[in-house]
Parts: C-alpha cells; sequence; structure tokens
C-alpha cells in the first residue's frame, strides 16, 4: 500500500488532499460542538469569528499565494530560495494590519455587553496573526516537490487543531460555564495557529535565503495586487447576491436561497487546489507546451471524478434536501442544482495559464466584468424566475468568465483551449450533467 502511495503521490493530489483535510476538519468541528451540548449562540459565535476572519484575509492571502508560485519554479535539493523570506515579509506585514482591523471592527460585527465574548473576540483576533502566515506551508512543499511531506503536515497539524478546539468543550465536566469552554477552545485555535507558524520558521530557517530582497517584493506586488482585486471581486458575489436576495424576498426565502446557494465544496476545493498546484509548471515560459500537455492530462482526471459525484448529486438532491434540513427547505434543492452546474466552468482552467503566465491584469479585468454581469443578470432574472433567476446570474456570469479568459488565451497569447482541456470530454460531460438536470427538475 505505501509503494503505492509513494508512486502515485503526486503535488496536485498532496495539495488537494490537504485542503480537504481542512475543510473536513472545520466541518467535524462544528459536529463536535453540537454534539457535546455547546450551546447553538456560542456556535453561532465561533462560526461567526471564523467567517469575519476569513473576510478579513482571504484575498490578500490567495493573491500573494499566487503570486509566489506563479513567479516560483521548482526549489532544488540543497538550494535556499531568495524569494520565500521576501514574501513572508510581505505576508507578515497584512497580517499584522489584519490583526489590528480585525480588533477594531470586532465590535460592529459581534455585538455583546457580555465581557466573556469581548474576552473571546480579542483574544482570537490572534489567530489572523499566527494562521495566515502559515499558510505558506504547504506551498512552500510545493514548490520543494515533497507531496510526503505535505500530507504528513496536514495530518500533524489537524490532528493537533481537532484534539486542541474540540477537547476542552467534548471533555469538560458539568462544572464549567459553557462560555469558559468556547474560551478554551479558542485557545486551542490560537495554539493550533502557533504551532504551525513556528513550523513555518523551521521551514523558512531551513530552505530561505533569510534577507528580504525589495526587487522581489516590488515583483510580487505588481503580480499579487491584481489577483487580491480578483480575489475581492469573486468573493463579493456571494454577499452581492445575499443583499438581492433579501431586497426582493422575505427572510424564509432568504433562508431557503442560502441553504441552496451552495456550489458543490469538493469541487471548488479541488479546483482551487489542483490549479494552484499547477502554477510553478508554467513559471517557465520554455517548457509551456510540457505544461499544458499535463495540465489537460491532469484536468481530465479531475473531470473522470467530479462529474459523476455532481450527477449523483443533481439526481439526489430533492431526496436529501428535506432530510437534511425539513421540508420547508424542499425548493432549495432546485437552486442547489443550480450551483451544481457551475461544475462545468469549475473544469476549464485558463487562469492557470494567465497567472502562471503572470498576466493577472486580465483576471483582474475579467473579474471586474463576471461581478457586474453577476448582477445585471441575477436583477433582470429574477423577474421572470424568481429566487432562481439570482442562481442563473452566478452560472452566467462564471461561464462568461471562463469564455473571456479562454478568448484571451486564443487571440492574445494563441493559446487554444483544446492544448489544455480535453474538449470532446468536457461536451460529454457537460451535455450529460444538463441533461440531468433537466431530468432532475422536470421527470423527478
Amino acid at each position: 500500500m505505501f509503494d503505492y502511495i509513494n508512486k502515485h503521490l503526486t503535488n496536485i493530489r498532496a495539495l488537494q488532499t490537504f485542503q480537504v483535510m481542512r475543510y473536513a476538519v472545520l466541518f467535524v468541528t462544528g459536529m463536535l460542538f453540537a454534539q457535546a451540548g455547546l450551546k447553538t449562540e456560542l456556535i453561532g459565535l465561533y462560526e461567526k469569528l471564523l467567517f469575519f476572519a476569513s473576510v478579513f484575509s482571504f484575498f490578500w492571502v490567495s493573491g500573494f499565494i499566487q503570486a509566489l508560485l506563479a513567479s516560483h519554479g521548482k526549489i532544488e535539493d540543497g538550494q535556499r530560495s531568495d524569494k520565500l523570506f521576501s514574501v513572508f515579509a510581505i505576508v507578515i506585514l497584512f497580517s499584522i494590519l489584519s490583526f489590528f482591523l480585525f480588533r477594531v471592527a470586532a465590535g460592529s460585527f459581534i455585538e455583546s455587553d457580555d465581557k466573556a465574548v469581548s474576552t473571546i473576540v480579542n483574544l482570537f483576533s490572534f489567530y489572523l496573526l499566527l494562521a495566515n502566515p502559515a499558510f505558506l506551508v504547504e506551498y512552500i512543499y510545493l514548490l520543494l516537490n515533497k507531496p510526503k511531506s505535505i500530507i504528513a503536515y496536514g495530518v500533524i497539524s489537524f490532528s493537533i487543531q481537532l484534539g486542541l478546539v474540540v477537547g476542552p468543550v467534548f471533555f469538560a465536566d458539568d462544572t464549567f460555564i459553557q462560555s469558559d469552554m468556547l474560551y478554551l477552545s479558542i485557545c486551542g485555535v490560537v495554539a493550533s495557529a502557533a504551532f504551525r507558524f513556528v513550523w513555518l520558521l523551521v521551514l523558512l530557517f531551513k530552505n530561505a535565503e533569510l534577507k528580504i530582497n525589495t526587487e522581489h517584493i516590488k515583483s510580487l506586488l505588481v503580480i499579487g495586487s491584481p489577483l487580491i482585486v480578483s480575489a475581492i471581486l469573486s468573493g463579493s458575489i456571494e454577499y452581492i447576491n445575499g443583499f438581492i436576495v433579501q431586497h426582493y424576498f422575505d427572510d424564509t426565502m432568504f433562508a431557503i436561497f442560502r441553504n441552496g446557494a451552495k456550489e458543490l465544496p469538493l469541487a471548488m476545493l479541488l479546483a482551487n487546489s489542483f490549479s494552484n498546484a499547477m502554477l510553478p509548471k508554467f513559471s517557465d515560459a520554455q517548457q509551456l507546451n510540457q505544461s499544458l500537455a499535463e495540465l489537460k492530462q491532469s484536468a481530465l482526471r479531475l473531470m473522470h471524478f467530479l462529474f459523476p459525484v455532481t450527477i449523483i448529486l443533481m439526481l439526489l438532491s430533492k431526496t436529501l434536501y428535506p432530510i437534511l434540513f425539513n421540508a420547508s427547505f424542499a425548493a432549495s434543492a432546485g437552486i442547489f442544482n443550480i450551483y451544481l452546474l457551475l461544475v462545468i466552468s469549475r473544469m476549464v482552467f485558463p487562469q492557470t495559464i494567465l497567472i502562471g503566465l503572470k498576466k493577472t491584469n486580465a483576471v483582474m479585468f475579467i473579474s471586474l466584468a463576471e461581478a457586474l454581469t453577476n448582477i445585471v443578470c441575477s436583477i433582470i432574472l429574477i423577474q421572470f424566475a424568481g429566487v432562481e433567476g439570482v442562481a442563473w446570474g452566478v452560472f452566467i456570469a462564471f461561464t462568461m468568465e471562463k469564455v473571456l479568459l479562454v478568448l484571451y488565451l486564443k487571440f492574445k497569447l494563441n493559446i487554444s483551449l483544446m492544448d489544455y482541456t480535453s474538449v470532446g470530454w468536457l461536451l460529454f460531460y457537460s451535455a450529460t450533467t444538463i441533461a440531468t438536470y433537466v431530468f432532475a427538475t422536470q421527470v423527478i
């Protein structure tokens, strides 16, 4: 078994596995909190803290990681990178800014007169200071071409996180006040982030030149800034759609939409991690044809897995939603099925090539077009299709974004869709998925 893993474990699979582990730990943590009897409002506070931590950092973390991967090829054994410490310095600076902004803004989005809640929020702010730089660890291992280290780091760090976060709540006796349990869990969150941060420092000490290169910082800012803007634009779509639904419908329909407007997490996780893992391949323009062929072959393997999963979920969604929620949320299945169609655009990766080739301004401007298209189409289609019109607006915007990226590659860089996508398989799976959607909507 271990020989099989060693032979078939690639950087792409390792990074995908790592991201699935991250998602699974977050899901299991919430589930165990509920099973341990933690009050719903305290679980809600924990989830809200994680949510706003992401709001304050997801865009710049994503932008600088992609900039690092696009500007850095493989790190050879024994080689000390002269760029890693520079990106570390940038991420530390942004983490400090996020730390102070979070502490200043926390009172406006978490309203409570309870001193225990204020203490929990202030403690959690240190998570932003430590966790955001630690996101570099798995990508440094990616550049070092050490997929087994990515898996080992994931298993160790997420096991520690789960134990430290869930332990205080799950094993506390009846004498503990519940807010104290959550406080200890937040201590666990910060401690697990500190563990990752120390791991990062050790990794940098072994593999980086411990000096800041201003030219590298300028280069990372030039490449990363458009990607940060792009991430903000793409990330804002979820919130904009929420405001649109809230404006046109009541709270009941808003809840139905929110519970249905969920893209298949597995598709998003695997596609994004696959895209990031491929970025260093395109940092060397001389290897472009080889990198395109590898992207095409690897993307096809992802299609063979994700399209069948999507089709099965489409067929089962009307049955599953009333069971997982209740009968009132049966209408959410229709919205969910539309979101499942996003897998079609997810399986085309022109953005990977453009970011790898450092054409990040194009990605930014096309993301702006995507956000504007989403708003316009959602407002128009809501008049004809009700709340599902917002979901169709998302589908149209995502599809248009990929079409524009594909056209840019074709006419600006002379890279055809067939160079990096198995078009025949994509058309087959897309047609099958759309036919399944029609069947699930009109027949079942």
